[in-house]
């Protein structure tokens, strides 16, 4: 049994090597499972062991007649891995907040930097969406939106992927964390105001007024969001 496991884990690791060395991208065929099996001295049955594996995690796709792929979506299926393991875990909501903070904190400085015209204009559409927001329902929609836009305009596929799938999880807690908050400010401006620091810090390429919007708008969230 142990063999067998050696021999399907060879697989596994060829394949990644293949993918660190660039010569398999998403979309990219794998070598035949003949060629593997030869080239790494192992049985057809552990190629497809191997093989299997990958594709349980969604970093490999079949198609019948054609042969394996690496998945093409492979950026949603870690998104939804990593969302997995998040509710798995049933962290604690502090920590929750603390994660969160680093990871805007540091798409923040990405975006200040990187942000597209694109990304300028969208972010400033969304905060003008959240000032004429009427209702609680929408202030929250263009909230959100505008933090995922913030990471969106730093151009880190990393920071992104982790984003998306963190905010998989925290979605249920974020509004009633907002809730909270506007009802200990008894004010929806001191919290808006925190988003135009931050999203005109990235139109102006001003990281210190980005950073006094996120400190602001955490700070918020630390005084009054955890609050039953």
């Amino acid at each position: 049994m142990a063999e067998n496991e050696k021999a399907y884990e060879k697989v596994v690791e060829r394949i990644k090597q293949l993918v660190v060395e660039g010569k398999l991208v998403p979309g990219s065929r794998l070598p035949t499972e003949r060629s593997l099996a030869e080239e790494l001295n192992v049985s057809r049955n552990s190629v497809r062991e191997g093989l299997r594996v990958m594709q349980n995690m969604g970093i490999l796709s079949s198609q019948q007649g054609s042969g394996n792929y690496i998945a093409l979506n492979f950026d949603q299926k870690m998104t939804e891995l990593l969302s997995f393991m998040y509710f798995l875990k049933g962290i604690e909501e502090e920590q929750v907040t603390e994660f969160r903070l680093i990871i805007e904190e540091a798409a923040l400085r990405c975006a200040v930097k990187r942000a597209t015209p694109e990304d300028k204009k969208e972010l400033l559409a969304l905060l003008d969406r959240l000032d004429k927001a009427r209702s609680e329902e929408e202030r929250l929609k263009y909230d959100k939106k505008i933090h995922e836009n913030i990471v969106l305009a730093s151009h880190n596929d990393f920071l992104i992927t982790n984003y998306n799938a963190f905010i998989r999880f925290m979605d249920k807690h974020i509004e009633s964390m907002r809730e909270r908050v506007v009802r200990g400010l008894e004010d929806n401006h001191k919290l808006e105001v925190t988003h135009r620091e931050m999203v005109y810090g990235i139109l102006q390429s001003d990281l210190r007024l980005s950073m006094h919007g996120l400190e602001g708008h955490f700070g918020y969230i630390e005084q009054y969001g955890s609050q039953g």
